[in-house]
């Protein structure tokens, strides 16, 4: 697959190259006198091509799963972390230059948190940004313009929002609002009492 690849690509860039559809700015323009693109192309024949392939997705529900890893995860996962002592910490890692192989590193840790830290994004940065059709400037005007050329029915009616209450009863299946004690009642909110300013501690009475 390697050999077949290689010769379609470097076939196609000779394509490319007849028709004019190559550029070459800067240090490398001196290809476009004649025969000397042939020969920059041909040394690449001597060369090992890596070619790396892999089933496709096996549906919606692989793609999601992968872009997870990428988009919901931590920097390191609880079941990665060994031990926590002696002001040391201790993990499993994968060493892909010695052959995937699974190994043990110790650090201090503030040492880890160092290195745990440099995988937090920055104030304003996010993970995942939409454009186009999904931008969020325009998002609720283009979807509805969207299924109004389709045909299609206004779904962007705004949900109820949920609570953290709700999400963590979905996600992690806890219920907080049961009571701690006779696990039976509901315990709701009568007041919010907001912390009280005092100048000085409450004068002794006698």
């Amino acid at each position: 697959m390697s050999a077949l690849f290689r010769g379609k690509f470097l076939d196609h860039l000779k394509h490319c190259f007849k028709r004019g559809d190559l550029a070459f700015p800067g240090s490398i323009s001196h290809l476009k006198e004649p025969g000397t693109f042939d020969i920059f192309r041909k040394q690449f024949y001597e060369k090992k091509w890596v070619v790396y392939c892999k089933p496709p997705f096996g549906g919606p529900e692989g793609v999601l799963q992968y872009l997870g890893r990428y988009t919901h995860r931590v920097a390191i996962s609880n079941n990665r972390i060994l031990t926590n002592r002696d002001g040391k910490v201790s993990f499993l890692w994968r060493d892909y230059a010695d052959d995937n192989c699974q190994k043990t590193m110790t650090l201090t840790t503030d040492e880890f948190i160092r290195r745990f830290l440099l995988h937090v994004l920055p104030e304003r940065y996010v993970r995942i940004r939409h454009f186009g059709l999904l931008a969020n400037r325009n998002r609720k005007d283009n979807i509805a313009a969207c299924h109004k050329m389709l045909g299609g029915k206004n779904a962007t009616k705004e949900k109820k929002r949920e609570t953290w209450q709700e999400q963590l009863l979905r996600i992690c299946g806890i219920d907080v609002t049961v009571c701690s004690i006779c696990q039976k009642g509901k315990m709701c909110r009568m007041e919010r009492l907001l912390p009280v300013r005092c100048k000085s501690p409450p004068e002794f009475i006698r």
